[in-house]
């Protein structure tokens, strides 16, 4: 267990950006996240192998390719929930309380993914068996659990005091709060069992998602808007060696607009279809 640096007055904003001590940075702020991003970097890279090694595929596509995407997926996630949660105002033990619902919840869920991977079956969407659907049922509710604990977590940190430059601050909150969004609008893929609508027109290049009547690319940007806007924030508050940028909070909340307005725009196309 690393030492007890749950406490944000006593956290820089930066680290340094050498990838050993930014390890060792990651591990001081959450051990717990962190072995989850470590788990889940190992999975990322085994099951990367099990892509090439493995000529199973399911629904056209290589078995072994949801489980890698998820993989790598989880690790981000977690270790941006190491890296910024330390900065949210929120007690310690309420940290680790959900530091360890999230990380139980992501471990579960890749090892559901990659346990029907083996199996040669479908992971989501999959109602086939009994077991398919049990098991469906079970992700989906972890994954309603995760991302609600996550959502509690900015709500609770939203009555603290920030240490950190309030263009960073609001970077992190509403970061968190757009992933949220992002992560439930996987509910509405749930609700119609299918990633898509429509199996024609534009889509998006080298990962051939669909525009129009697809749900997979409002779902990718709502998930990395957990990096973008923190980061927004970070450099707006002038980043490790710069001042900040004047009016720096208000360009965050103008940068987290547009990335809202797209997020609804790429959600409008995806039901273009229902109203069709």
């Amino acid at each position: 267990m690393g030492p007890d640096v749950s406490t944000p007055q006593k956290t820089p904003q930066t680290a340094a950006w050498n990838p050993r001590e930014l390890v060792e940075e990651l591990w001081c702020r959450n051990p717990i996240l962190f072995a989850v991003a470590a788990v889940n970097a190992v999975l990322f890279v085994a099951f990367s192998a099990g892509i090439v090694l493995d000529p199973t595929t399911v629904n056209g596509e290589p078995a072994w390719l949801k489980p890698t995407k998820f993989a790598g997926s989880i690790a981000l996630v977690s270790a941006t929930l190491s890296w910024v949660g330390i900065h949210l105002p929120v007690q310690p033990r309420f940290r680790r309380r959900v530091s360890l619902i999230v990380s139980c919840g992501f471990l579960i869920e890749i090892a559901l993914i990659g346990g029907q991977a083996a199996r040669g079956v479908g992971s989501h969407f999959n109602r086939t068996t009994a077991l398919d659907a049990a098991i469906g049922a079970v992700m989906g509710v972890t994954i309603v659990i995760v991302t609600g604990t996550i959502a509690l977590l900015a709500v609770r940190a939203r009555r603290g005091e920030f240490a950190v430059h309030p263009a960073f601050a609001t970077g992190i909150l509403l970061g968190i709060g757009v992933f949220v969004v992002g992560a439930f609008e996987g509910g509405t893929m749930i609700a119609l069992q299918s990633r898509t609508l429509a199996t024609t027109g534009p889509t998006v290049p080298v990962v051939g998602w669909q525009v129009i009547g697809g749900f997979r690319l409002t779902h990718f940007i709502g998930l990395h808007a957990l990096q973008a806007l923190p980061l927004a924030g970070y450099l707006a508050a002038g980043g490790r060696d710069s001042e900040p940028l004047a009016h720096a909070r208000r360009m965050v909340v103008v940068a987290a607009s547009g990335y809202v307005l797209i997020l609804a725009a790429t959600l409008t196309l995806g039901m273009v279809p229902l109203f069709i």
